[in-house]
C-alpha cells in the first residue's frame, strides 16, 4: 500500500513522532516534585511465572497490583477504548504503521502519543506508592532510587512447557507464542526507552520463579525491597 501522503506532512508528522516520544522518556522538568515510592517494578517474560509473582507481593505487602489496570487507566483518563490501545501495550509498532493508522482509525493516538499518556500514568501510580507495577517499561520511567526494579526469567523450553501446560495449546504454538511475545517486548522497550530489555543494568533484582519456587522468589524479593526501601 502507497502512503497518499504529501511529503510535506509526512515529515510534520516525523517530526512529532519524535518530539513526543522524547517528551514520553525524558526525565522531569525541574522543580518541586512529589516524591515517589515505595514501589515495585516488575518486568516479567511471558510463562516466567510475573503473574503469580506479582499477586504473591501485593498479598505480602497489601500493595495494590496494576498490571492491565495501566493500560485501563491510559484509556480512561484519555476517554479512548482499550481496545485502541491494544497495539501499543508492550509492543513494538513500524513507522508506516504509525503514519497510516490514524487515516484508518481516527480514535487512533499513535504510539508517541500513547508514551506520553503511559509515562504520566505510571508516574502518578509510582508517586502514590505501596504499588506493583507490572511490565509497560516502569522500570525505565520511575526513578530507580524510590522502588525495586524486579524481572522474572525462564528459559524459553520451560516458559514454553508451562503455557502448554496453563492453556492447553500444543507445544508448537506455546513455543511460538513465547517467541512473539519476547519480540514484542523487546521492541517496545527499545522503541521506547531506547534500551535492551535484557540488559541487567535495568535491574536490580533478576529471579527464576519456577526454579526458585513461588515462596522463595517472593521472600528474595521482599528482601531486596526493605534492605533497599528501609519500610
Amino acid at each position: 500500500m502507497t502512503s497518499t501522503l504529501p511529503g510535506v506532512e509526512l515529515a510534520d508528522r516525523q517530526g512529532r513522532f519524535t518530539e513526543m516520544r522524547r517528551r514520553a522518556t525524558e526525565g522531569p522538568p525541574a522543580g518541586p516534585a512529589q516524591a515517589e515510592g515505595p514501589w515495585i517494578a516488575l518486568s516479567r517474560e511471558l510463562g516466567a511465572g510475573g503473574g503469580e509473582l506479582a499477586i504473591q507481593l501485593g498479598a505480602a505487602l497489601g500493595w495494590r497490583i496494576y498490571d492491565r489496570e495501566i493500560l485501563q487507566a491510559v484509556a480512561a483518563e484519555e476517554r479512548r477504548d482499550e481496545w485502541t490501545l491494544e497495539r501499543f501495550d508492550e509492543k513494538g509498532v513500524r513507522a508506516f504503521g504509525e503514519y497510516i493508522a490514524p487515516l484508518i482509525i481516527p480514535a487512533d493516538p499513535g504510539q508517541s502519543r500513547y508514551l506520553v499518556d503511559l509515562t504520566r500514568v505510571v508516574r502518578r501510580l509510582g508517586c502514590e506508592g505501596h504499588a506493583v507495577l507490572v511490565g509497560r517499561g516502569a522500570n525505565f520511567i520511575l526513578d530507580p532510587t524510590r522502588g525495586l526494579r524486579v524481572r522474572a526469567v525462564a528459559p524459553a523450553a520451560d516458559r514454553a512447557k508451562a503455557l502448554a501446560h496453563d492453556l492447553g495449546l500444543a507445544p508448537d504454538k506455546a513455543r511460538r507464542r513465547i517467541a512473539a511475545s519476547d519480540a514484542a517486548q523487546r521492541d517496545f522497550v527499545w522503541q521506547a526507552f531506547q534500551r535492551e530489555i535484557e540488559d541487567p543494568a535495568g535491574y536490580d533484582l533478576v529471579v527464576h520463579p519456577r526454579a526458585l519456587g513461588l515462596p522463595a522468589a517472593v521472600a528474595a524479593i521482599l528482601a531486596a525491597a526493605r534492605a533497599k526501601l528501609d519500610f
